[in-house]
């Protein structure tokens, strides 16, 4: 890309909002300066209001073909354990080729949405049979390649999966395309490595799956492999079920024992963290780690409520996930988890601080803790970040001679993607006039997918 430049009538920087704003992009996608100025001359004018980008921290892209396919009544019953059952069978039938049709376009759904980079937690490594491509890291790869035709920025996680649950549990059919060895793992990561090396949208993490998943010689041995800079993300306290089993078993909480075990800092993203009690609270939010929310499939699987308010006056933070993709929409995330605080407080306007409205908190804490937990420079719109920029629909009816933070409070708490005109990754354009720039072809090639595994 050559540098340009991009005109900003109105746009939210990280020092708040300005008028009549250039932004100078280097080749590279990086904002290189920030001025005043006119439109005219600029390579690009945005007359909407223009914001930072907001990141995805938690992602099962392939979860999203089966929206909608998890309603009837099962033996196990509606929560969470029965969704994962159906989840299982429809995860055991997708090809590799299958898979990366699936997430481009998913990814241009997001992209559509205002999200500009996500974290994949991908966890479909082997072949339905549960046996290993010939090359390990097969669907990692196609993963990355999905992110490449989309055009988001890619924060890849493949999930180290070594047992069925706590105690070592064995492993049944359902979970034999996510298991490996703790080398066959590292062998899948450096594959990883080497072709994110080569990507400079993509950043490489970390994702023991859970503590049933990954048992504690194996997390110590993974983490010390690692290094200490790569982002690290793990599914914790989720269910009850799961706090229950873990204190049987390993004689603590989850996050509890993750933070007495394991060197918990600002690079961890603790998903869902949805049953911690005062004590965990308190000391996970003194860790620095990120709390990785997905209201949207959090309230689907009925998992119980985060206690955001009381996070974040222990002085934790938080990014949103769109996790099982059964809807993809920012504003839906945040607005879910504010309204969930004031049904159980009986108040409004919980999520906010003495600056700022609530939905201009929401949107700008959302996106600068998610940026952290990717490891990706983005999450505001300053010098040497990267241009991720979304721009909203001026002329939109709900938006029309609206100024300054009850932008952002409309988008979060009356509209949504529809009110999102343009998206950039790195100063590219992705979406123009509320579309991906390759709409009909992606979507043309997850139709013909969906058809094909419900046949």
């Amino acid at each position: 890309m050559n540098r340009q430049t991009i005109y900003c009538r109105q746009i939210l920087m990280a020092d708040g909002w300005m008028d009549h704003m250039l932004l100078d992009i280097g080749p590279d996608g990086l904002i290189s300066r920030v001025s005043s100025g006119k439109p005219a001359g600029s390579d690009i004018c945005l007359n909407g209001p223009v914001i930072a980008g907001m990141p995805n921290l938690h992602s099962h892209g392939f979860q999203r073909m089966i929206g909608g396919l998890t309603g009837a009544r099962n033996h196990a019953g509606d929560c969470f354990w029965g969704w994962r059952d159906a989840m299982y069978r429809f995860a055991n039938r997708i090809t590799a080729e299958q898979l990366e049709d699936c997430m481009a376009w998913v990814y241009a759904e997001m992209l559509t949405a205002g999200y500009t980079s996500c974290a994949e937690f991908h966890y479909l490594h082997h072949q339905p049979d549960g046996k290993p491509y010939k090359q390990r890291a097969e669907t990692s790869l196609r993963v990355l390649s999905a992110a490449n035709t989309s055009g988001i920025a890619l924060t890849l996680l493949p999930v180290f999966y070594r047992v069925a649950g706590f105690g070592r549990q064995s492993a049944g059919v359902e979970q034999r395309r996510f298991l490996n060895s703790l080398d066959d793992y590292l062998q899948l990561y450096t594959t990883c490595a080497k072709a994110i090396d080569r990507q400079n949208l993509h950043t490489l993490g970390v994702a023991p799956h859970s503590l049933r998943a990954v048992p504690a010689d194996d997390l110590k041995i993974l983490l010390e492999s690692i290094g200490e800079t790569a982002p690290v993300h793990i599914h914790i306290a989720e269910q009850l079920a799961e706090v229950h089993e873990c204190q049987e078993y390993m004689g603590a909480r989850p996050v509890e024992w993750l933070l007495d075990n394991a060197p918990v800092n600002d690079r961890w993203c603790l998903v869902h963290a949805t049953h911690m009690n005062g004590t965990e609270r308190r000391d996970a939010a003194h860790s620095g780690a990120v709390a990785g929310l997905c209201p949207t499939t959090e309230a689907d699987l009925g998992d119980g409520f985060f206690e955001t308010a009381k996070w974040l006056m222990d002085g934790g933070c938080f990014g949103i996930g769109s996790d099982s993709n059964l809807r993809i929409s920012v504003a839906e995330e945040l607005r879910l988890l504010e309204f969930s605080e004031r049904l159980r407080q009986g108040r409004r306007n919980i999520l906010q601080d003495e600056s700022r409205t609530c939905g201009r908190f929401l949107y700008e804490h959302a996106a600068m803790s998610g940026a952290r937990a990717l490891g990706q420079n983005t999450g505001s719109i300053k010098a040497g970040n990267r241009a991720d920029l979304v721009e909203l629909d001026g002329s939109h009816p709900l938006l029309a001679g609206r100024a300054g933070d009850t932008i952002l409070d409309s988008l979060v708490f009356a509209g949504g993607t529809d009110m999102v005109r343009s998206v950039f990754v790195a100063g590219k354009q992705l979406v123009a006039d509320g579309h991906h720039i390759n709409e009909a072809t992606l979507r043309e090639s997850f139709s013909t997918t969906m058809k094909a595994l419900l046949d």
